[in-house]
């Protein structure tokens, strides 16, 4: 998986975790002793509360076609977008695909099966000797796999609400009432995210 450009609507999970360490780890701060280490296991464990289908992860995939049928990646949840371009000139514009219903998908266009999890592509799109470079985006649900995923920035505060949390959950001396404070609101955040992010539709 080749890291996702992220647009305004998204920040990585390891630019998360870089602001959390800024904003919330050191003297002074709220978790005053905390390496990285502990701050990745923790955000990664606290993406597991979000269910794939309504906290997503963008990646782009990029390959060159030599066939017209090509196997989704298995994390994959939904296509975004699929381009296409020639690789030997770049100044060449792209040109956005269209899905189609069809199995034998027109020129600029393609298929996809959703019971094999394949792409079919119009066959004038394979061209020799000069490839044919795809460009393949997607929502993934691996979420906790790569620090280059793509997350969308309305679940960056509820994120970090869990962090703190389950950091100083772990810490024997934390003071309980300011851990009921804190569950209270990672609970709230979560849930508030969660209902935002099922109604975002992030192909637009």
């Amino acid at each position: 998986m080749a890291q996702t450009p992220l647009t305004n609507a998204f920040i990585s999970l390891n630019d998360i975790i870089n602001n959390f360490i800024i904003s919330y780890t050191g003297p002074g701060k709220l978790i005053p002793d905390s390496n990285r280490t502990e701050v990745v296991f923790h955000a990664r464990r606290c993406l597991q509360e979000f269910a794939y289908e309504t906290l997503k992860s963008q990646f782009n995939d990029t390959f060159n076609l030599f066939s017209t049928t090509y196997p989704q990646p298995v994390d994959s949840v939904a296509i975004i977008s699929i381009k296409a371009g020639t690789v030997s000139d770049p100044a060449v514009p792209t040109v956005l695909l269209t899905e189609t219903s069809s199995t034998t998908p027109g020129p600029y266009q393609y298929y996809v099966d959703y019971a094999t999890r394949n792409i079919t592509f119009n066959s004038s799109l394979i061209t020799f000797p000069v490839a044919t470079s795809i460009s393949y985006t997607y929502l993934s649900n691996a979420l906790t796999t790569d620090e280059s995923a793509a997350i969308p920035k309305l679940a960056e505060e509820a994120l970090y609400a869990c962090m703190v949390y389950a950091i100083l959950a772990n810490r024997e001396n934390t003071n309980p009432g300011v851990l009921q404070r804190l569950l209270i609101e990672k609970i709230d955040k979560l849930e508030r995210s969660k209902s935002r992010l099922i109604f975002t539709n992030f192909s637009s």
